[in-house]
């Protein structure tokens, strides 16, 4: 491809001098770091070095001469430069750079930091002229009067050959200053007190016109592609027009690949939703329904959300729009989907909020929003492509301009800095760019696309999914992400005879298997981390064609209404350290799901030890789960340990969002899970500390013990490091109108269902030496947010009962927590509860009703000895007892000894 092309001819190099004055066109400006010190200024360690502007061509300019290690700071060296006043389709700068820090200390071996600069002339104006008078400037980003900004170099290797770099395309940037003047500045900064130098030389400005742009996709079709004889005929008789029309007949007309099946009888919720758009109406992000003006914006925000234009960008209503007239034929359905893709394309790039761009563009100083290119190529262009191909209203120059678009998100998406293979992002990426390479063979680089994308699939597979099944985000929402990107992109192997492994699809086995591990007995699956309640049967729909023969995954799927049930009722996720105890399938049947495992690689709230329950159909411990991401107290409560049901020491949070060795793991979580037909039980630790600090170093371990089916024992020990007092408070959020407090024993117990006296209900009895002291909070906002559930719509919330029980202690201490369900009707399966006496351990005694009781023992690893009852070395043991004092059935944790009676 041409460029034309305006040198300026720089070459940096700093000495401890200022600016060459033999040439005024070039200007320096200094500015300090921003972790500068008074003491550093007095000792004359500021940004002195001395730019020089070489003579001979190539102009080369060096920034160096501080043989010493004297200086330290940022150097600006720039020159006017009027922006042309029509933007070009693409706008790049480029140069060739060395960098050299003579501090070879691990891991302080860092050459100085490079960037490029496009600057206001007032903002320039306010960079210091000399060394000693320089201020404070935080690491180069965009802000007001910082037009543009790019990262050359970061604080890394040294660079001691010329090394060429160029800059993104800087059009976006560049809109609201056509004609104007700016200063394009190299910008460097050095941090360490040793040598340090740089030199610069061949900076350009290089542009690419619509035509040029025109052309060069048109040269990189593949002319020899099977049906593309018209095409090549006209590339080489030089007739442009007759080739952009040859191609966009050929796409138009050709039936392999073939396309996305399209709906043809849209269901009239469809049809609204088109009809919605024709209005440009939009419903995005669980947002109000949002009417917008045209021209379209399309960085409008009307919510002050940014995941609303996020929303917007990724053209879902497309979808709609085809549908809609794949079913009508309607002229206006067409009219729409041009007038939208076409004001989308020529708006392109355009920014989000403080931090994102949108759009197949890199810019510089804003993330780009690399997983929307991926949902637009997988999920939305191509089912709108194909729906309105034929239709009169796509006239070719649109096509022409959205088959352009294809490619340009394959470059973009091919980008190896625009590929996350260890998250959620990563499997839209590649997906996205599976789908593009299989869709566009004709491109020359589709072979290269295609391998590009099986490998990427592949490492997703590899970097986000443990051996139990668990996507590593440890969130149900993305799991299923990750999973149907996955499966979109089988599909599409499928239907266009492009291979992908064999394994492929047995290795996604599991993540379905992980649904119903995890499936709550109402079929929704537990909102953990940043997920909602979702649908187990919806992410899972593609259990019967995938793996008929899992007749155990269609019955967790259905709620038991088809299949198998499966060979296990209870599960553990070792790797996910999620412990799943159930006494059935079906909506009725009671569920616990226990969190121990890491903090997950993203999307993580602060929730380790945390419980949900649900029983008689009804979810009775919740959790904050997700709420709209933006920078509310209502954001920060859903993320903190406060949403969750587990324990707080000294009113303070648990923190592993700074312990990144907390996030994955590497060996599945030692749970000691125990399952059979009369017990299941688990157990994990925190220890991380709590605050912000991590300073509040007190140890939470927490047991939990099915007695199946009755109900569930949940023993806290806390261990701190010193003998200070400390308060703990165990959370309990129930999802309930109201909640009552015995006052002589601190239960706390809500109903289910409004009714009379014996309706179903559910129960928390606390158990220590101490009493606690309990509280109920709901709908509180000061001093802190507390006592709320997410509806799943922006912006609103509903007040819930949590209960608050608290204690303070010195030492370690234990206090426990028996979880009763109540069945309509029936009675509770513990009459009453107290803490007794036992030598070397924690012991509770529930009493059941008609006179039999259960003996709970939370051991320390060595022996214990509850009087009258057992004597146990395990961590955890249970003794059934009858009415007539017979042991009816027993527990040990981890195979540890329990001998009963004695004493």
């Amino acid at each position: 491809m041409s460029r034309r092309s305006v040198t300026l001819c720089l070459l940096l190099v700093a000495t401890a001098l200022a600016a060459d004055a033999d040439d005024p066109a070039w200007e320096v400006r200094f500015a300090e770091l921003p972790d500068q010190t008074d003491e550093w200024t007095a000792a004359g360690r500021i940004p002195g070095w001395q730019v020089t502007v070489g003579e001979d061509a190539p102009t080369e300019v060096r920034i160096g001469g501080d043989e010493a290690g004297a200086f330290r700071g940022t150097l600006l060296i720039g020159r006017r430069w009027t922006v042309p006043d029509i933007i070009p389709a693409e706008l790049h700068v480029s140069l060739e750079y060395e960098t050299y820090c003579a501090s070879d200390d691990a891991p302080y071996e860092r050459s100085g930091e490079l960037s490029l600069a496009l600057i206001t002339p007032e903002r320039w104006e306010q960079f210091a002229a000399e060394p000693e008078a320089a201020g404070p400037w935080a690491r180069p980003r965009q802000e007001e009067g910082i037009v543009a900004i790019a990262r050359a170099h970061a604080n890394r290797e040294d660079v001691l050959n010329w090394r060429p770099w160029e800059s993104p395309n800087l059009r976006s940037s560049l809109r609201d200053y056509a004609g104007e003047e700016l200063v394009l500045a190299i910008v460097w900064s050095a941090y360490h007190f040793v040598e340090e130098w740089a030199a610069f030389r061949s900076v350009e400005v290089s542009s690419v016109s619509e035509e040029q742009l025109e052309r060069a996709f048109l040269e990189r079709v593949d002319a020899d592609y099977s049906g593309l004889q018209a095409f090549k005929a006209a590339m080489v008789a030089e007739d442009l027009e007759a080739a952009k029309l040859a191609l966009v007949e050929h796409f138009r007309t050709r039936t392999d690949p073939p396309g996305p099946p399209i709906a043809t009888s849209a269901s009239a919720r469809t049809i609204d939703r088109a009809d919605e758009t024709l209005a440009r109406t939009y419903r995005l992000a669980s947002c109000p329904p949002t009417t917008l003006e045209w021209p379209i914006r399309w960085n409008e925000d009307p919510h002050n959300y940014d995941q609303w234009p996020i929303a917007l960008n990724r053209h879902s209503e497309w979808k709609w729009l085809g549908e809609a007239y794949a079913t009508t034929g309607d002229a206006k359905y067409a009219r729409e989907f041009v007038a939208l893709l076409n004001s989308w394309i020529d708006a392109m790039p355009v920014s989000i909020g403080a931090r994102y761009v949108e759009g197949p563009y890199a810019v510089p100083g804003r993330t780009p929003l690399t997983l929307d290119a991926g949902i637009r190529m997988a999920q939305t262009w191509w089912q709108a492509y194909y729906a309105f191909r034929e239709a009169p209203e796509f006239d070719p120059a649109s096509q022409l301009l959205m088959l352009q678009s294809f490619v340009q998100h394959a470059d973009y998406l091919m980008r190896e800095e625009h590929f996350h293979v260890e998250n959620n992002w990563g499997s839209m990426e590649a997906n996205g760019l599976f789908h593009i390479a299989a869709m566009l063979p004709e491109m020359r680089e589709s072979n290269l696309w295609l391998d590009t994308a099986r490998e990427r699939l592949v490492g997703c597979l590899d970097a986000q999914v443990y051996p139990d099944g668990a996507q590593k985000e440890l969130t149900p929402g993305y799991h299923r992400v990750t999973l149907g990107n996955l499966l979109s992109s089988l599909e599409l192997a499928r239907r266009t005879g492009v291979e992908l492994p064999d394994d492929m699809l047995a290795r996604l086995e599991g993540m379905f298997e992980y649904f119903a591990a995890i499936a709550m007995p109402d079929g929704r699956t537990p909102a953990l981390n940043d997920a909602g309640w979702g649908r187990a049967a919806s992410s899972m729909t593609e259990v019967p064609e995938l793996f008929p023969e899992r007749r155990d995954l269609l019955y967790a799927m259905t709620q038991g209404r088809t299949g198998v049930a499966p060979e296990r009722t209870s599960w553990h996720l070792p790797w996910a350290g999620w412990s799943i105890m159930r006494t059935g399938w079906t909506p009725q049947d009671r569920y616990l799901l226990f969190e121990s495992g890491p903090f997950g690689r993203a999307h993580q709230h602060e929730d380790k030890l945390g419980i949900i329950c649900q029983v008689a159909g009804k979810t009775v411990l919740t959790e904050g789960g997700t709420y709209s991401y933006d920078r509310s107290d209502w954001r920060r409560y859903v993320l903190s340990t406060r949403a969750h049901n587990t324990v707080m020491v000294d009113g303070r949070e648990q923190n592993r969002r700074p312990l990144r060795e907390t996030w994955v793991t590497d060996a599945p979580t030692d749970a000691h899970w125990f399952s059979d037909d009369a017990f299941d039980y688990a157990r994990g630790i925190y220890d991380a500390g709590y605050g912000p600090e991590n300073a509040v170093r007190v140890a939470h371990e927490r047991q939990v013990l099915f007695v199946k089916p009755e109900y569930w024992i949940i023993c806290d020990r806390m261990t701190p490091e010193d003998d200070a007092e400390y308060t703990c408070e165990a959370l309990f959020h129930l999802d309930a109108e109201a909640a009552e407090v015995d006052p002589e024993t601190g239960a706390v117990t809500v109903a289910l269902r409004a009714g009379a006296p014996g309706d179903a209900g559910f129960r928390i009895v606390p158990v220590g030496s101490v009493a606690p002291q309990v509280e109920i909070v709901q709908g509180q906002t000061e001093p802190e947010v507390q006592g709320w559930l997410p509806t799943g719509r922006h912006n609103e919330l509903r007040a819930i009962p949590t209960a608050i029980f608290r204690w303070r202690a010195t030492g370690p201490t234990t206090m426990a927590f028996l979880l009763l369900p109540r069945d309509a009707g029936g009675d509770w399966p513990v009459t009453a509860a107290r803490a007794i006496e036992a030598q070397g351990a924690f012991a509770l005694e529930a009493e059941r009703p008609g006179g039999g009781r259960d003996v709970f023992v939370r051991g320390t690893g060595e022996s214990a000895t509850v009087p009258g009852v057992c004597e146990t070395d395990a961590e955890a043991a249970l003794v059934r007892l009858s009415a007539d004092g017979d042991v009816t059935s027993t527990f040990s944790s981890g195979g540890g000894k329990l001998e009963v009676g004695g004493g």
